[in-house]
């Protein structure tokens, strides 16, 4: 037996269906972390029937459907099946494949299935039971499970030396069994109850029949005397009756005779009676016709009176409607003349509105030009504050130079007065003019120098001016004869005077440009201003005139709608005017038929009133016929109510003999019915009975006597005698069953210690066997060491747990929470080769249990799950290389799409790691 192939389709990650072919040998299931290797393991341990959630990483069981991506979307349901080949029949099932299917849809319904016919998880259970194969098996190997083997509970690994014993159907089989006996118990208690409330029922019975026999004797005896007397009676009742029928036959004839005298004289009052009848319906008949013709004329007088109000009616409408049509014809002019005016105040306000367009257009165009001239001016503005920054720069050299050049002067002249101060003294006084003179021109000369370094031009220009080069020319000249070095101080035009007059001369010609273009920026700004002004005016202008259109608009819109609603209303009031016109002519038509019918009423009426007249002369006559007739009735009446009397008490007697005689015939067949009812005996059948009128008195005394002791004897219960034998009917029965159930209980606890005894000696010989292995896998795997298991309870072996005690080679004996993680993976994977030797499973899932295995140890790993692959096909979850290496067949899981789990199959040749 093994694994052929595995199908899902919406389980966890792999949403599309996938199918998987399994061969013998060991086949690898490979892919990168996230990809969902592990859910191809959580899929068969579902199938099997896991149904916590948490164990296949869940939090509920509909969390395992596949619940959509952002390109899937999420499904309905999750199927996982796996199909098995039974050829050597190991599972008990008539079939070469068995294939187990499980499904769960979103509303949490689940079914199992067994070659696609549903079945229930208990079913499964059993059928992989004692096969390595199951929820709780070995045949799936994870890592929780790897640490369940190795918990520090000893009892949590029973369940691996269980499986692999084969007692699991033991267990089952004890299970069901101690429930049986529990019940059996149970039962019994039932019974013993049952028993005992029956034998209580019992004699309270028992004493209920023995009264109740005793009634039915006295009510026996009570019934012969009951009959006899009835006898008596009946006897009595007929002789009676006999006599009651021969005076009724004499009284019948004397009524007959009466009959036949009232009978004449009844045949002629019914023909006079007729007579009358007759004259009777004649006068109903006219006096109907009377009553009619009245009816009519009322009708007449009312349909006349009606039709009269009707014409008052229609006139007085006709007057409110033709008032009505006034009041339209004048609401129709006063309309038109109001349309007539709109229409032309529309005409008036679409001429402004185009009026106030052609302005609008001006003043946009101007104020457009205003703009623009604006926009001119402030970029001459602009142009001229540059060109005179720029000749402010320049400024600002030529001062500078300036500066340099009056100093240069004043330095020459300081140096020519020095030359002065030694000349003779005849020159003195011009010299003194000369000093003074050259002083206030050095004096201003300096001051100009301070007023250029505060950069005040203004101010040093007026200092230059006042040098009076003049009058110091004439004084000079006087001293040129010994004074020649002022004129070239002073006036020569290619010395110091030159450069001066040169730079006075731009700086005059530049400040003149500045003040020409501060000049043309003032008038500029004026003109911006002003047009700034006009261009306000012009939007103030343009705001009411938008203003003022939107108003005539309005109005424009409003006349508009005016207009089309005064249309309609001149239309309403002229079709108005059509209806009122209309409805004149109708009720002219109304009031002329209506006088002609009040004229045909009149004229009927002369006629029902001749005919009425006509019809009380019939009736006079027909009364006195009718008074003659009543007068004969009267008369034969008065003569047969004297037979009538004779015949009323003849008929009296009769029916207070008839009476009698039904009483005596109720009597006679009551005593029939009730002798047949009572005791199923019919009369002509006791008629033989040897008895006579003397005997009732002794009867009427024996059945008081009886009566007396029946009420003495007090309630009786009827059915005791027959519930009495039902009660020991089931009182038999019920021993029966207690003695069946006793049995039954014996022979459950004997199968129970049958059962103990099989389980205990399939488990140790199953323990002793793995502990064997177990050490020897153990120093295969660790090349050394020492290992083996043991009972911690040898007292009980069925409920013990076992402990795992190991010795890694050059360590001492540990606890296993102590082993480093590979030598805790080893170790499980020991007990669990241990235990494949035992007994092995047709197939095994190992999740990633060589994860934490070191190169040494993944060596040693591999070589022994190919030994142990001959007997078991494995099916490995992997990450290791040399796993991959000693496998048949690899399957790489993928996700192509993000959240969408793929298989890839690859077939492998075995390579000797």
């Amino acid at each position: 037996m093994f694994l052929k192939s595995m199908d899902m389709f919406g389980f966890k990650s792999f949403a599309d269906k996938t199918h998987v072919e399994f061969e013998s040998g060991i086949t690898a299931i490979v892919g990168p972390n996230g990809c969902g290797k592990s859910n191809v393991v959580d899929a068969v341990k579902w199938v099997l029937g896991e149904k916590q959630a948490k164990n296949i990483r869940g939090q509920t069981m509909e969390d395992i459907i596949f619940s959509g991506t952002d390109q899937r979307k999420a499904l309905s349901l999750a199927e996982v099946s796996l199909t098995i080949d039974n050829t050597n029949r190991i599972l008990d099932f008539d079939s070469d494949t068995v294939t187990i299917s499980r499904r769960i849809f979103r509303d949490g319904e689940s079914e199992y299935l067994i070659n696609k016919s549903p079945v229930r998880l208990k079913d499964i259970d059993k059928l992989f039971m004692d096969t390595g194969i199951g929820k709780s098996a070995y045949s799936v190997l994870e890592q929780g499970k790897m640490d369940l083997i190795l918990s520090t509970k000893a009892e949590d690994r029973r369940y691996l030396f269980e499986e692999a014993a084969g007692i699991s159907r033991y267990k089952m089989q004890k299970k069901e069994s101690l429930k049986k006996l529990q019940d059996t118990g149970e039962n019994l208690n039932r019974l013993n109850d049952i028993i005992k409330e029956i034998e209580r029922e019992k004699e309270l019975k028992s004493k209920q029949a023995e009264k109740t026999k005793e009634f039915l004797n006295f009510k026996g005896k009570l019934s012969d005397l009951d009959i006899k007397l009835n006898i008596l009676k009946f006897r009595d009742i007929v002789k009676k009756f006999e006599k009651n029928q021969a005076d009724i036959d004499k009284l019948q004839k004397e009524r007959e005779e009466i009959v036949g005298r009232v009978s004449t004289t009844s045949a002629e009052n019914e023909k006079d009676e007729k007579k009358k009848n007759d004259l009777q319906y004649q006068l109903f008949e006219i006096e109907k016709k009377l009553d009619a013709y009245r009816v009519r004329r009322e009708t007449i007088d009312i349909s006349t009176e009606k039709n009269r109000r009707l014409v008052e009616e229609h006139q007085g409408r006709k007057k409110n409607i033709v008032k009505k049509l006034e009041e339209r014809a004048e609401s129709l002019d006063r309309l038109v003349t109001e349309k007539k005016k709109s229409e032309e105040t529309a005409v008036d306000l679409k001429e402004k509105i185009a009026e106030d367009k052609r302005k609008l257009a001006e003043f946009f165009e101007g104020r457009k030009k205003k703009i623009d001239s604006i926009h001119n001016s402030r970029d001459k503005i602009e142009e001229n504050n540059r060109k005179i920054r720029e000749n402010e720069s320049t400024l600002k050299k030529l001062r500078e130079a300036l500066e340099v050049v009056i100093k240069k002067l004043v330095d020459a002249i300081e140096k020519r007065k020095i030359e002065l101060e030694g000349s003779e003294h005849e020159r003195e006084e011009v010299k003194r003019q000369i000093e003074g003179e050259l002083s206030q021109i050095e004096m201003d000369l300096n001051n100009a120098i301070d007023e250029l370094k505060v950069r005040s031009f203004d101010r040093a220009w007026m200092f230059l001016e006042k040098i009076n080069v003049k009058n110091l020319k004439d004084n000079i000249y006087k001293f040129e004869s010994y004074e020649d070095g002022f004129r070239s101080i002073l006036f020569d035009k290619t010395g110091i005077h030159a450069d001066k007059e040169n730079l006075d001369k731009r700086i005059r010609e530049m400040v003149l440009e500045v003040d020409s273009l501060r000049a043309d920026n003032g008038l500029l700004d004026e003109f911006i201003q002003n047009e700034q002004a006009e261009l306000e005016n012009i939007n103030a202008m343009l705001t009411r005139i938008e203003r003022d259109l939107a108003r005539y608009e309005n109005d424009s819109n409003w006349i508009e709608k005016q207009l089309v609603s005064l249309t309609h209303q001149i239309d309403d009031v002229k079709k108005q005017i059509e209806n009122f016109n209309e409805e004149i002519a109708r009720t002219d038509k109304s009031i002329d038929e209506l006088t002609k019918e009040i004229k045909e009423s009149e004229d009927r009426l002369i006629q029902f009133n001749e005919k009425s007249e006509a019809l009380k002369a019939s009736i006079s006559e027909l009364v006195s016929r009718r008074s003659e007739i009543e007068n004969n009735i009267i008369k034969r009446k008065t003569e047969s109510r004297k037979d009538e009397e004779e015949l009323a008490k003849a008929l009296e007697k009769i029916n207070t003999m008839e009476r009698a005689g039904v009483e005596l015939s109720f009597k006679r067949d009551g005593i029939q019915d009730y002798l047949w009812t009572e005791y199923e005996k019919k009369v002509n059948e006791l008629n033989d009975l040897k008895i006579n009128d003397t005997m009732a008195n002794e009867f009427q005394n024996e059945i008081q006597e009886l009566k007396k002791k029946i009420q003495d004897l007090g309630p009786i219960n009827n059915l005791a005698i027959q519930e009495f034998r039902d009660l020991k009917k089931r009182f038999e029965y019920y021993i029966d069953q207690k003695t069946d159930i006793e049995k039954a209980r014996q022979d459950i606890i004997s199968v129970i210690e049958d059962i103990n005894k099989t389980s205990v000696d399939l488990f140790m010989s199953t323990f002793n066997d793995i502990q064997k292995n177990f050490s020897d896998v153990f120093k295969r795997l660790f090349e050394g060491g020492e290992a083996f298991l043991e009972m911690s309870d040898l007292q009980n072996v069925l409920d013990s747990g076992i402990d795992i005690m190991v010795r890694p080679p050059g360590k001492k004996f540990k606890n296993i929470n102590l082993l480093s993680g590979g030598e805790r993976a080893l170790t499980a994977i020991a007990l669990l080769f241990a235990t494949y030797m035992v007994k092995p499973s047709p197939f095994c899932f190992l999740d990633e249990i060589d994860a934490p295995l070191d190169e040494q140890n993944i060596q040693r790993f591999v070589k022994m799950l190919r030994e142990f692959s001959k007997s078991t096909q494995f099916i490995i979850v992997t990450h290791n290389k040399k796993t991959m290496n000693i496998s048949e067949s690899i399957y790489g899981v993928t996700m192509e799409d993000p959240g969408v789990s793929k298989l890839v199959s690859l077939k492998m040749d075995r390579v000797e790691v």
